[in-house]
C-alpha cells in the first residue's frame, strides 16, 4: 500500500554539478552511452482499462489500496520520455536487471511505522541497479515528531540511497519537501531533494496559476463543491465533512464526495455494501450522513459518493466543480491541476508538507472551528497566481535537473513549465 499554498518554506534551487545527462557514470547495461536508458517503473498496473465491471479486488490491487496514487503514479510516467516497462513491487532482481538500466520508484509516505520494506530492499541490492526514489514523504502527526521505521524500511530507504552513482554531486531521492528531507539526514541519509509531488506537474501548460485564479475570481461564492472524503476512523474531522457535505449536497449546484482510501470507503463507492464489515458500514454511515436512515443513506451513497480509477476522467469531473476542498491531498491536487480551485484541510506532516511544497491551498484542521459557509471558505483561500507561477516554474526547474542528473530523459513540456512559456 502507498497511501492512504501559501509557500511556507521554499526550497533552494541546487547548485548544478556540471554534469550532463551522458556523462554520468553507473549500470548502463552494456548500452551505448548515447542511447537512452531503459526504465523499470515500479507500478504493476498503468492501465486499469476496461474497468466498469472489473472485481472490487483486481481495482482495490491495480491502485495500489489508494486512488490517489493514481495521480503521481500518471504524473511521473508523463515526465519521463525513456523507453518505460512496469513492473510490480515483488518482481525479481533477476526480472529487473534482464529488463531495465535503472529502476525508478513513484513514492508516497513510505517513511513511516505503517510500512515494512524489508524483503524489497534485498532484491532492490540484489539487482545491482541504479534507484531513483520520486515524490517520497514522511508521514508522523506532526512537525515535532519525527518518524518511526521498521528496520526493513531503513533498509530500503538505505539500499536506494546506495544505488546512486553519482551520490557526491546529485541525489537520487526527490522528496517532497524538507521535513522529510530533514528526516532522512536524521537517517544517516543525506542529500536528498526536497521538491514536492510531482502532480504539482501534471498539467502541462505554463501559467496554470492564472488560470485558477480567472475561474475563482469570477465567482462570488462557489456554488458546485466537491468533498475530498476522508477515513471513517478519523473523528477530528469528522464534524467538517459534515459541514461540507451539507454544503456539497446544493440541489441547484450538486457536487461529489470523493473517496480514495481505505478498502471500505471504496466499496461503499461502488455500492458493494453487502461486503464491507457491518461496524465499519455503521462508521460510514456515522461519518458522512448520520441523520439519514440506513437505507436512506446507502442511496446517498450511490448519489454522491465516487471513487476514480484514470486521472482524465478524475480530472474532467473535477473541472466542472467550483471547489474541491477535504483532507485528501491528492483529491485536491488533481482540482488545481484542472485550472479549479481547491483547499486541502491538513491532518498530519505528510498533508501540510505536500502543500506548502506545491503552492495547493490548505487550513489545518484544528483551525476550522467557525461553522463552515460559503463565504467562509471564499475568505479562507488566499491565492496569489503570480506566487504560485513562479514557485512552480522555480520547482519544475529542480525537478528538470533532478531527471537529467540521473540520466531520465525528461519530458519536453517540463521546460517550458520552468521557463514559464
Amino acid at each position: 500500500m502507498l497511501e492512504d499554498i501559501v509557500i511556507d518554506t521554499p526550497v533552494d534551487r541546487p547548485h548544478s554539478s556540471g554534469q550532463t545527462a551522458s556523462q554520468s557514470a553507473g549500470h548502463t547495461g552494456g548500452r551505448a552511452s548515447s542511447q537512452p536508458l531503459r526504465v523499470a517503473v515500479l507500478w504493476k498496473t498503468p492501465n486499469l482499462g476496461l474497468y466498469s465491471n472489473a472485481a472490487f479486488d483486481d481495482l482495490y490491487n491495480g491502485i495500489g489500496h489508494n486512488n490517489g496514487n493514481l495521480a503521481f503514479v500518471h504524473s511521473i510516467c508523463s515526465h519521463i520520455a525513456n523507453p518505460v516497462k512496469h513492473f510490480s513491487w515483488g518482481s525479481s532482481a533477476e526480472t529487473l536487471r534482464n529488463n531495465a538500466d535503472i529502476i525508478v520508484i513513484p513514492c508516497a509516505n513510505q517513511l513511516g511505522r505503517h510500512t515494512d520494506y524489508g524483503q524489497m530492499a534485498e532484491n532492490l541490492e540484489k539487482s545491482g541497479l541504479p534507484i531513483v526514489a520520486i515524490g517520497l514523504g514522511a508521514q508522523a502527526n506532526s512537525y515535532d515528531h519525527d518518524v518511526e521505521l521498521s528496520p526493513g524500511t531503513l533498509r530500503w530507504a538505505q539500499v536506494i540511497a546506495a544505488s546512486n552513482p553519482s551520490s557526491a554531486t546529485s541525489p537520487n531521492i526527490y522528496t517532497r519537501g524538507a521535513y522529510t528531507t530533514a528526516q532522512l539526514d536524521k537517517l544517516g541519509i543525506t542529500g536528498s531533494l526536497p521538491g514536492g509531488c510531482p502532480s504539482h506537474f501534471l498539467n502541462q501548460a505554463p501559467g496554470l496559476g492564472r488560470k485558477i485564479h480567472a475561474n475563482w475570481s469570477a465567482l462570488d461564492l462557489p456554488r458546485s463543491i466537491t468533498v475530498a472524503g476522508g477515513h471513517q476512523a478519523w473523528v477530528k474531522t469528522r464534524e467538517i465533512e459534515h459541514q461540507l457535505i451539507a454544503l456539497m449536497m446544493d440541489p441547484i449546484a450538486p457536487g461529489q464526495y470523493i473517496v480514495q482510501s481505505m478498502g471500505e470507503m471504496i466499496r461503499a463507492s461502488r455500492g458493494l455494501f453487502d461486503s464491507i464489515d457491518p461496524h465499519a458500514l455503521k462508521e460510514i454511515h456515522r461519518h458522512t450522513v448520520p441523520h439519514y436512515s440506513f437505507e436512506e443513506f446507502k442511496v446517498w451513497c450511490r448519489n454522491y459518493m465516487r471513487s476514480y480509477y484514470d486521472v482524465p476522467a478524475w480530472m474532467d469531473t473535477l473541472r466542472q466543480q467550483d471547489l474541491t476542498i477535504g483532507c485528501r491531498y491528492h483529491g485536491v491536487a488533481l482540482a488545481i491541476q484542472a485550472e479549479r480551485m481547491g483547499l486541502t484541510v491538513t491532518i498530519d506532516s505528510r498533508t501540510r508538507e505536500l502543500c506548502e511544497n506545491t503552492g495547493v491551498p490548505y487550513a489545518d484542521a484544528a483551525d476550522l472551528t467557525m461553522p463552515l459557509t460559503r463565504s467562509r471558505l471564499k475568505s479562507l483561500i488566499n491565492f496569489d497566481p503570480d506566487a504560485y507561477d513562479r514557485h512552480r516554474a522555480e520547482s519544475a526547474a529542480r525537478y528538470l535537473d533532478f531527471l537529467i542528473a540521473n540520466r531520465l530523459q525528461p519530458a519536453p513540456f517540463l521546460k517550458s513549465i520552468a521557463n514559464g512559456k
